[in-house]
């Protein structure tokens, strides 16, 4: 008869101190692994989330929670367990003693929470699973900006049913965890104000409405790289455009594309449209327009350059709209016809802007008739290309607007836009503006 209190045969335990140490280091192989990915993420939820799995693993613990610094209440999200696994729920914000970590801003451990909650119901406040078992282990790690010396920014806590759950190993563990969690927060934080700011400066650089102009109906379409990918949208993006009254009954339009992208391509937009608003008045034809624009640039400095095309419409009330119009290394502009002919104007684009002193350029003179609609792109929508790197080009744009015979402004500009985003799918390596003006019928 086998004696149950015998002492474990030293095989039997070297045997077990084995398999606890494989498990242990495949837990830190997987942790290696996705650690780079989930310190990359850009949303809190959803990095603070995997943050807490990740020392939920490294601990064993029963289950997980992150509590904002800024939350007066425990609404939170726990990891590994629902609020539907508790009878009591923890109120780690105001349980006295988990509460202290984020106040000290010090790491704590309790190894049973009977030895310091003294009553039933100062012990509920600490959580009780749905079973009845209370939650005797807790651990609590303060997550800081900048190292240890940096802003509290939230607690992680790991609780377990058992007393004695986490050890010293286990506090160091999650504390470089954490650290690493600051860090990666304090990422998201300027990454969010950088969003912020930068939006802000793009929606600055485009006009909010187009002006209501009498027998012209007019539509903008723009969308910068990787709009719509997490994690990939460039926020502020160099196409720009622009329409507006220089005078009474003659309308300035103005569509362009700086080289690159962020602040120093959106400033660069800011200068080319304000330029142009400014001597549009006193320049009748769009190549002084555009000769200014190219001096302003030059006397500016910048490395960059920009591709332009400047035009001005005169509707008259016979509903057609001539146009004048001059292209600074710019794409083509289209004419779709109202019986859906399509005709591409001035295909020798003229010369960049910003890079010679004197730039050769020429106006182009076209008379929209009554449901005729001139259509401007950036090379955005020209050189998408799909999963075969082929581009859209001026073919498959000729053949599309030819099928666009009727529409609206706005139906032209948002069939360009929806086809060229179905074609490229997620390869957004170009911003892509899109302006529609069409004669009224």
């Amino acid at each position: 008869m086998t004696d149950a209190s015998a002492p474990e045969p030293p095989k039997e335990m070297t045997r077990r101190a084995i398999e606890q140490l494989e498990a242990e280091r495949d837990v830190l192989e997987r942790l290696l692994v996705r650690l780079p990915a989930l310190l990359a993420e850009l949303d809190p939820g959803r990095l603070t989330f995997g943050a807490v799995e990740a020392a939920r693993e490294l601990t064993g613990a029963r289950f997980g929670l992150f509590l904002d610094a800024g939350s007066e209440r425990a609404t939170v999200s726990f990891v590994g367990l629902s609020r539907e696994d508790f009878a009591s729920p923890p109120a780690v914000g105001r349980a006295p003693v988990l509460a202290g970590a984020a106040l000290s801003g010090e790491t704590l451990r309790i190894d049973d929470v009977g030895v310091w909650a003294k009553g039933e119901d100062a012990a509920r406040s600490y959580g009780v699973l749905a079973d009845g078992r209370l939650v005797r282990s807790w651990l609590a790690v303060p997550v800081r900006t900048r190292g240890s010396g940096g802003p509290v920014l939230g607690v992680v806590y790991l609780g377990h049913h058992r007393a004695h759950a986490f050890d010293a190993r286990h506090e160091r563990l999650v504390a470089g965890l954490c650290s690493q969690l600051g860090s990666a927060l304090e990422h998201c934080a300027l990454f969010a104000e950088r969003t912020r700011v930068a939006s802000a400066l793009s929606e600055s650089l485009l006009p909010p409405l187009l002006p209501n102009i009498t027998g012209l109906d007019a539509a903008a379409r723009y969308r910068p790289s990787g709009a719509g990918v997490p994690g990939r949208g460039n926020l502020v993006g160099g196409d720009f455009y622009d329409l507006f009254e220089v005078a009474d009954g003659r309308f300035g339009l103005l569509l362009g594309d700086v080289s690159g992208v962020g602040p120093e391509a959106a400033a660069l937009t800011g200068v080319a449209r304000y330029t142009v608003r400014a001597v549009a008045e006193a320049e009748e034809t769009p190549c002084a327009v555009l000769t200014r624009l190219n001096e302003a640039l030059l006397r500016l400095g910048s490395e960059r350059f920009l591709t332009a095309v400047y035009a001005t419409l005169e509707p008259k009330a016979d509903g057609v709209v001539p146009v004048v119009l001059c292209s600074g290394g710019h794409p083509p502009a289209f004419v779709l016809r109202d019986d859906e002919s399509v005709e591409v104007l001035d295909r020798a684009g003229g010369m960049l802007l910003g890079v010679f002193r004197t730039v050769e350029l020429a106006d182009d003179k076209v008379v929209l008739q009554p449901g005729d609609a001139l259509v401007l792109v950036t090379d955005g929508v020209l050189e998408a290309r799909d999963a075969d790197g082929a581009e859209f080009g001026y073919p498959r744009l000729e053949a599309l607007l030819a099928t666009c015979g009727g529409r609206s402004a706005e139906g032209i500009a948002r069939r360009i836009e929806r086809s060229v985003l179905d074609y490229r799918e997620d390869r957004a390596d170009d911003d892509l503006a899109i302006v529609v003006l069409r004669a009224a019928m």
